[in-house]
Formats: C-alpha cells, sequence, structure tokens
C-alpha cells in the first residue's frame, strides 16, 4: 500500500544482507496475526519493529546469519509512504521516501538520517513518528521536586509495543520496566488523555543539590573572605585605624585650604599676565596705526614740496618775463618806448601774485605738516617705551608664576598624597566590613538547616487522572471489553490505588495469566480508542504479544494451571470477538498480534495472518523462510 493514512501504519518489516535475499513480511490495515510454532521468529517481529523505532539492539538468531540491515515500511499521515533501515550493529536510522530496501544516503528517495535516541535538538526517530502522530513537544513529571523527563517515543513504546512479560505482569499496566508505578507513569497517562504536560511546573532542587549549592556557597564565600584577610593588618585595631583615618581627614583638610590659597595666587597672577599682554597688543597695535599715519605725512610732504617747486618755477617765468619787456628787441633793436607789441605784462602780475600767495599758503600747510608729523614720531616714541615697561611687567609676573605654580604643585601633591591615605583607610575599613558580612552570611549559611524532602510547591504529589478523566478511561475499557465478549464486566473503574483496572470488584493482579493479559490489552486498545475520540494524537498502531494467553494448552504450565475464568473466557469466544472488533477498526488503526498459542485456526484465518509452521512441507517455516 502506498497511499497516505490517517494514522502511522506499518507495511512492511524485512532484512537485506548483501549476499541474502530479502526476507518480509508484510502487513495490512486493521488486525494482523503472526501466530505458528514457538521459536519461528514471531517475537523477533516485535523486537525488529521495536528496534527500529530506536529500541534497543538485541541479538539476531543463527538464522539471521548474512542479513545486515532492518528495513520497516510505513505510510505515514504527513509524509506519506518512507522506509526506515537500520543496521543490525545499531546505530543510525536512515529514511528514505517511499517503499525501497536500499535506504542509503545518496540513493534516489534518500531523506535524512535520524538519530536513534530522543534529542530535541537533532533529528531522530523518535521525533519523526510523534510529529507525524501529532504530539508536540512535552515534558513528563518525574517526581515531587517537579524533575522532568521529555515525552519521547521510547517513553510511549509501552501503549504501542507490549511484550509478553509485560502483557501478563502483576504489575500496573502503567509501567514500561520498573517495579512500581512512577510519577512520570502518571504523567504520561495524563498526558496521552488529557494533553497536560509538566512543562509549566517549575523544578526544585533535591536535597544534594541544595546541600552542594549550600556547601558550594560558604567555600565561595570562605575564599572571598580569606583573599580579604591577606589585605588586612591585623596588628592595627579598628580604634587605631579610625584614629588614623581622623588625622589624615583634618591634614587633607587643611592642604585643601592651603592648596586653594595657591591655586587662587597662581589665578590672580595668570590674569595679571593676560592683562599685561592685552595692553601690549593693544600699544601695538596704536603704534602701527600711528606709523601707517606718519608715512601718510611724508607722502603728503612730498606732494605739497612737489607743488612748491613748480609755483616757485612760474613765479620766476613771470619775473622774467616781466624784465625783459623793458630791454631793446633782440629781433629789431627797438628801445621799450618804440615797440608796439603788447605783452600782457598786467595779466603776467595777476598771475605772479597768485602764485606768491599759493606758494604762502603751501608753506603754512607744510610747517603744519612737519608739526603733526613730530606729534606723532613722539607718540610713537612714548608707546615703545610704555611698551617696554609692560614687557619687563610680563617677565616680572612670570617669574612670580613659576614661583607660585611650583608653590600649588608641591601643595597638590601633598593633598593628593593625604587624599590616597584616606582613600586607602576608607578601602581597609570597607574591607573589614565586608569580611564582617562574609563572615555573618557564613555563619547564617552553616545554621540555615536543608529539609530532607524537597518539594515543588503547590504541586499536586499523587498525579493521579481525576475521578473524571478516571471514569471517562473506564467506560471505553468497559466498551472494549463488552466487544470482546468478556464474561460479566458490569462495572470497570481505574483504580488510583493501584494504578490498574478493576473489573467487577477483582483486581487485575488478582487474576490469572491469561485474564491479566487480555485485561492489559483491552486497556491499551482503550487508551488508542479513548484518543481518537478525544482528538488526542496517537500514532495507531500496536503490537501486542501474547494477548490470549488463555488459550494456552491446559498441559503447559509455565503460567500457571489454566483458571475457571481462563476457561470461561474461551467458552465464550473472546478471542473471536477480539479479532473481529480489531478488523473493523481498519481505517483507524492497526494491530499486529503474536499469538504465542494458537486459539483455534478457524478464529485466525478469516482475518490478515502468517503462520509458523517450522514445517518447510506446511507453509512458511517462520520469518526467514
Amino acid at each position: 500500500m502506498t497511499s497516505s493514512s490517517s494514522h502511522i501504519r506499518i507495511d512492511r518489516l524485512g532484512m537485506t544482507g548483501p549476499e541474502k535475499r530479502t526476507v518480509f513480511v508484510p502487513f495490512v490495515d486493521g488486525v494482523n496475526i503472526v501466530w505458528g510454532a514457538s521459536n519461528a521468529g514471531k517475537s523477533f517481529i516485535r523486537k525488529s519493529i521495536d528496534y527500529l523505532l530506536g529500541g534497543e539492539n538485541f541479538n539476531v538468531p543463527k538464522e539471521g546469519i548474512g542479513y545486515d540491515n532492518f528495513v520497516l515500511w510505513l505510510t505515514t499521515p504527513k509524509t506519506g509512504p518512507v522506509s526506515l533501515r537500520r543496521s543490525i550493529h545499531g546505530g543510525d536510522v536512515y529514511m528514505g521516501r517511499g517503499h525501497v530496501d536500499q535506504v542509503l544516503p545518496g540513493t534516489t528517495g534518500y531523506l535524512e538520517t535520524l538519530k536513534a535516541t530522543h534529542a530535541p535538538q537533532s533529528a531522530n526517530v523518535s521525533k519523526f513518528i510523534l510529529g507525524e502522530s501529532g504530539f508536540r513537544s512535552a515534558m513528563l513529571l518525574k517526581n515531587e521536586r517537579a524533575e522532568k523527563s521529555p515525552f519521547s517515543l521510547r517513553t510511549l513504546a509501552r501503549y504501542l509495543i507490549v511484550n509478553e512479560t509485560r502483557m501478563i505482569d502483576e504489575k500496573s499496566v502503567l509501567l514500561a520496566h520498573s517495579s512500581t508505578v512512577t510519577s512520570e507513569d502518571k504523567s504520561l497517562i495524563k498526558f496521552l488523555l488529557t494533553g497536560v504536560d509538566g512543562s509549566s511546573v517549575e523544578q526544585v532542587r533535591s536535597v544534594d543539590q541544595l546541600r552542594a549549592a549550600r556547601d558550594g556557597k560558604v567555600e565561595l564565600l570562605s575564599s572571598m573572605a580569606d583573599r580579604l584577610r591577606q589585605k588586612i593588618d591585623p596588628a592595627v585595631s579598628e580604634e587605631k585605624l579610625d584614629r588614623q583615618m581622623e588625622s589624615a581627614s583634618r591634614e587633607c583638610a587643611e592642604l585643601l585650604d592651603v592648596l586653594t590659597e595657591r591655586q587662587n595666587r597662581l589665578d590672580d597672577l595668570r590674569n595679571q599676565t593676560r592683562t599685561v599682554e592685552d595692553s601690549i597688543d593693544n600699544q601695538d597695535a596704536a603704534i602701527s596705526e600711528v606709523e601707517a599715519m606718519v608715512l601718510r605725512f611724508e607722502e603728503l610732504h612730498g606732494i605739497y614740496a612737489s607743488d612748491s617747486d613748480r609755483l616757485s618755477g612760474l613765479e620766476e617765468g613771470a619775473f622774467l618775463f616781466q624784465k625783459f619787456t623793458k630791454m631793446n628787441c633782440p629781433l629789431c633793436g627797438a628801445s621799450p618806448e618804440h615797440q608796439s607789441h603788447n605783452h600782457g605784462l598786467a595779466l603776467v602780475e595777476g598771475q605772479r601774485a597768485a602764485v606768491e600767495a599759493e606758494l604762502g599758503k603751501i608753506e603754512r600747510e607744510l610747517h603744519e605738516l612737519r608739526m603733526a608729523t613730530e606729534e606723532a614720531r613722539e607718540e610713537i616714541r612714548v608707546r615703545r617705551a610704555y611698551v617696554e615697561s609692560l614687557i619687563d611687567e610680563g617677565t616680572e609676573l612670570n617669574e612670580l608664576i613659576e614661583d607660585a605654580s611650583s608653590s600649588e604643585t608641591s601643595a597638590r601633591e601633598l593633598f593628593a598624597d593625604a587624599s590616597a591615605r584616606i582613600e586607602a583607610f576608607r578601602k581597609e575599613q570597607g574591607d573589614r566590613r565586608l569580611l564582617a558580612s562574609y563572615e555573618a552570611e557564613i555563619d547564617i549559611i552553616r545554621a540555615s538547616p536543608v529539609s530532607s524532602r524537597q518539594r515543588a510547591p503547590n504541586l499536586d504529589l499523587s498525579l493521579d487522572l481525576t475521578t473524571s478523566e478516571a471514569n471517562e478511561l473506564s467506560k471505553v475499557v468497559k466498551h472494549v471489553l463488552r466487544l470482546w465478549n468478556y464474561p460479566g464486566a458490569e462495572a470497570v473503574h481505574f483504580s488510583s490505588l493501584d494504578q490498574d483496572i478493576v473489573v467487577d470488584g477483582k483486581q487485575r493482579k488478582d487474576n490469572g495469566a491469561g485474564i491479566r493479559a487480555i485485561l492489559h490489552s483491552a486497556f491499551k486498545v482503550a487508551v488508542l480508542l479513548y484518543c481518537q475520540q478525544k482528538s488526542r494524537p496517537h500514532p495507531g498502531f500496536m503490537v501486542l504479544d501474547a494477548p490470549l494467553l488463555a488459550y494456552r494448552p491446559a498441559e503447559e504450565t509455565r503460567y500457571g494451571s489454566v483458571s475457571a475464568e481462563e476457561m470461561e473466557l474461551r467458552n465464550a469466544g473472546v478471542a473471536d470477538h477480539f479479532y473481529r472488533h480489531l478488523h473493523s477498526l481498519s481505517g483507524r488503526a492497526q494491530f499486529i498480534v503474536i499469538e504465542n498459542h494458537k486459539s483455534d485456526q478457524d478464529v485466525v484465518t478469516p482475518y490478515p495472518n502468517h503462520q509458523f509452521t517450522l514445517n518447510p512441507a506446511l507453509g512458511r517455516t517462520g520469518f526467514f523462510w
């Protein structure tokens, strides 16, 4: 079959070997019966399925020599047809898509490698099967301290694969391998039925953990206290340390006053120096301005001198011109009184007078300019002399600043030394207070008792199913027993005292082996049906080894003589109704029933079955043909 399924279905179990033909047993939905002779490999099927789903390694019989791998074909609700392969030597589980025998990394359809053990951080067969079944990650409570273990396929396996020993055990149906019911067993059934796990409960540390934590805290505090003792001088008493601290504080306060005074003196000298420097800068700027003005005066003086020379030339020309007009003509020799030309002497005379007046004005301005220039040069000299005096004053101030700075540095060093001594005294006082607190805390911790029994606060220690939960499950168990035509079954309930089912007032453990086996099977089948009715996750397949032990031969006394109650089961045809009911669940669940004691060939043959005869002349001899 390759179609998808509403539950996980086992389609085939096989073994392969490099020089062996593949051997396998196919299975269908609903019921599958493996029956026949002893030591033919019927229980080997149960062990192999369990091994491929992460179970422990086991010995392969001599018939299996030459085979090296187990292969399990599954059809799952989400992924569909897959094949799981695992070496007979153990190790990881290899998964391939589809139903194939060669599941190797790199081959067509190979999906991934699954670890055989459950681990939240890695891909593993447990997470795959639980995920395909619809389970979420969950934590099961282990004890009253709320220690937890992860819900895994190995934990759930007791509800999927039930061996003959557990089937007939007088101990609770909740158990896997332990002798008494634990909190984890109760937490598991509660999680399956209700979905409530222990993830929300905070774990409480054990007595040993608390004592170890207490001793560790004492050791840590003692180590810290020892380090402090090494820093403390035992020769110095608390009173002496207080006196040293008081003396150092007074000295530090006095040095602070001295330091403040010297710092103020130094600041004042530096302010004076900045004032002198500012004054020098102002004088230099003023001198530069006056020098620029003198330069402009000198340029103006040159202009006035040039104008004066020009006007003097004009005046001299006019004088000569007037003189020449009174002389005989140089051309004709005529005397002045006989010359008829008009030489414009009046105009020349007026011009000469104007030139003479302008020359007088220029001379006055030149005189004023010389006076102004002299005044400017005198101002420059005075200012330069003042700058020299300021420079001398600045030099004196720098010498004072150097002395004041040295004095301030000396006071600061003394103050820093006093402050360091105060800080050292304060640190030692702090160390002594801290040491005292460590010693007091150590005494308190040592005096604090650790209760011999630790438990999570407000935790329901019983972790039992509630009355309502137990009643709902009991109804399904009763329904299953009725369908199997179990005699009586008028009153069925789940006992919180024995953590087991009680039928008609009789505890399961008080019955014979055959009755215990059929009641155990009814409980596990009822859990599957309950989960389906309540839409709770469940893988949907079961392997039941020897559920019909009541049909063992009367001469076989390994499990005790066949009791009257077991004979009543036979007479009621429980086997026929048992197989009919499981077969009716085809499409909802799958059951592989290993029948070590043939109930009745007519009962078995109407259903899919595999008979192992150990006789080659009578069909299939066993698992290995």
